[in-house]
């Protein structure tokens, strides 16, 4: 028995070894702001560098693609939309 428990710990070591790595970004610093409207169809994400210093976030959703890494110097804006499925996730720095 304690081969077939070692085995099992073998096979087990190797699965768990086998499996892909997942990456998390950084969240974004608090001084880039963003407000989430949900509208009749759809949700926006209006984000907003408030930062003394260029940024480059992401807006991170569930249940459908991320945005585009986006390049923000202080002060400038972008947006993006999703229908209305999508939950708001986070900023992400890129």
């Amino acid at each position: 028995m304690a081969a077939t428990g070692a085995a099992l710990l073998a096979t087990s070591g190797t699965a768990h070894a086998a499996a892909p790595a997942v990456r998390a970004s950084a969240a974004a610093p608090t001084c880039v702001k963003v407000n989430v409207d949900k509208g009749t169809i759809s949700k926006t994400a209006y984000v907003t560098n408030k930062c003394s210093t260029t940024k480059r976030v992401k807006v991170v959703w569930s249940f459908a693609p991320d945005s585009d890494c986006n390049t923000l110097k202080p002060g400038q804006k972008f947006k993006t939309k999703r229908g209305l499925a999508p939950q708001f996730d986070g900023l992400a720095l890129c």
